[in-house]
């Protein structure tokens, strides 16, 4: 009897700290969707309407031949926590990288890049 009970006690406590556990995000720049990137329509779109959606970009390149690159980086980090925030082990941390590298050219669209890499 006693060892039922202990095997149910282990079990209550496994679960109890399981549900303790929590994840720690923490990001850099403004979320970029791929939805937001599809609705971006190549010789359509200007840079206007780039810049009121997604905001200032990352970083600028300007062209000799007078094309503009706007590049638009957002990183989001997840790491497990327990306890509230408590951090066991930084190694099980996922880094997600999203950047949206869009070319103009007279104020419209070319071409856009819209990359998602994790790890």
């Amino acid at each position: 009897m006693k060892r039922i009970i202990t095997i149910i006690l282990i079990s209550i406590a496994i679960t109890a700290c399981a549900s303790i556990s929590s994840t720690k995000i923490r990001s850099e720049g403004s979320k970029i969707t791929k939805e937001q990137a599809e609705e971006i329509k190549p010789g359509i779109t200007t840079k206007n309407v780039i810049t009121d959606t997604f905001g200032n970009p990352t970083k600028t390149d300007s062209k000799a031949d007078g094309t503009e690159i706007l590049i638009y980086t957002y990183i989001e980090k997840r790491t497990p926590t327990y306890f509230g925030e408590f951090i066991v082990n930084e190694r099980q941390s996922r880094v997600t990288t999203i950047t949206l590298e869009i070319t103009i050219k007279d104020g419209l669209v070319l071409l856009y890049n819209f990359k998602k890499h994790e790890e």
